[in-house]
C-alpha cells in the first residue's frame, strides 16, 4: 500500500532522513519509534507528500507520488488523512465546521451531507455534544480526537499519526489511543509515530526503530520488544521502558 525506496530528505546540512526504505501492506499497523531528531516525523510526511525528499520515491498503490503532477498526486494524498501532534485545528470554526470543511470543499459533498457524516464520527470519538463549540473550549484529549474524527471524514484508506498524544496530560492520553485501537481493530492501515511503548507493543503489527534518520532495527511488535537485536534498540528500550 506505501513503498519508500531511498528516500534522503536534507534540511540545511542535517540528513533528516538518510536513506529509507520500507513498505507498508494494507491493513498493517506500523509504528515508527527513536529518539528526537532520528527522522521519524519526517519520514511520516514524506509518506503523505508535506516533505517532498531530495531523492527516492514514494509510491502509494504502486502508484508514484508525484507532488508537480498535481491532480493524481492529490487523489493519493486524499486517501491519507493525517492527525498531527499539535491538533491543527482552525480556531475561528465551530467542530462541526471544521470537520465538513474539507468535505465539502474537496470532496464536493452537500452541507446536510458532509454534517451528517461529521456527525457520524463524532459519536464515534464521543464527542457529539461538543459539535457547535469551538475548539479553544476543548480539553487537548477532546482536541486530538476531533482532528482524528476530522481525517476519519475524508474517508482515508491510510491514517498517519504524527505523534498524536505527546502534546497531551497523560490522563488524555488514553482516550485518544483508545479510538486508534479501534480503528486498528477495524483494519484501518495506519502509520504511527509514537513515543507511547505500550500502544506500540499492544497495537503495532511491526515496529520500526530510528535513529540519525536510518532505520536500525525492524520486527514485528512482540520480538522487537522482547528481544531486540541491535545494542542500540535495547538501550534505547532500557531507557523508555518502565
Amino acid at each position: 500500500m506505501i513503498k519508500l525506496e531511498h528516500i534522503t530528505k536534507n534540511f540545511k546540512n542535517l540528513k533528516a532522513v538518510d536513506d529509507v526504505s520500507l513498505e507498508i501492506k494494507k491493513g498493517e499497523i506500523v509504528c515508527l519509534i527513536g529518539p528526537s531528531g532520528s527522522g521519524k516525523s519526517t519520514v511520516l510526511r514524506c509518506i503523505n507528500g508535506l516533505e517532498v525528499p531530495e531523492s527516492g520515491d514514494v509510491y502509494i498503490y504502486d502508484q508514484k507520488l508525484d507532488l508537480n503532477g498535481e491532480d493524481k498526486g492529490r487523489q493519493l494524498r486524499n486517501k491519507m488523512g493525517f492527525v498531527f501532534q499539535h491538533f491543527n485545528l482552525f480556531p475561528n470554526m465551530t467542530v462541526l465546521e471544521n470537520l465538513t470543511l474539507a468535505p465539502i470543499q474537496v470532496m464536493k459533498k452537500s452541507k446536510s451531507e458532509a454534517e451528517e457524516i461529521a456527525c457520524q464520527y463524532l459519536k464515534r470519538v464521543g464527542l457529539l455534544d461538543k459539535k457547535d463549540e469551538y475548539p479553544n473550549k476543548l480539553s487537548g484529549g477532546q482536541k486530538q480526537r476531533v482532528a482524528i474524527a476530522r481525517s476519519l471524514c475524508m474517508n482515508p484508506e491510510i491514517m498517519l499519526f504524527d505523534e498524536p498524544t505527546s502534546a497531551l496530560d497523560p490522563e488524555m492520553v488514553i482516550e485518544v489511543l483508545e479510538v486508534m485501537q479501534e480503528l486498528a481493530q477495524e483494519g484501518m492501515t495506519m502509520v504511527v509515530v509514537t513515543h507511547e511503548m505500550g500502544f506500540a507493543r499492544t497495537v503495532a503489527d511491526r515496529v520500526i526503530f530510528l535513529e540519525d534518520g536510518k532505520i536500525i532495527e525492524e520486527n514485528n511488535a512482540e520480538d522487537f520488544f522482547s528481544q531486540p537485536k541491535t545494542q542500540r534498540a535495547q538501550d534505547f528500550l532500557k531507557k523508555v521502558m518502565h
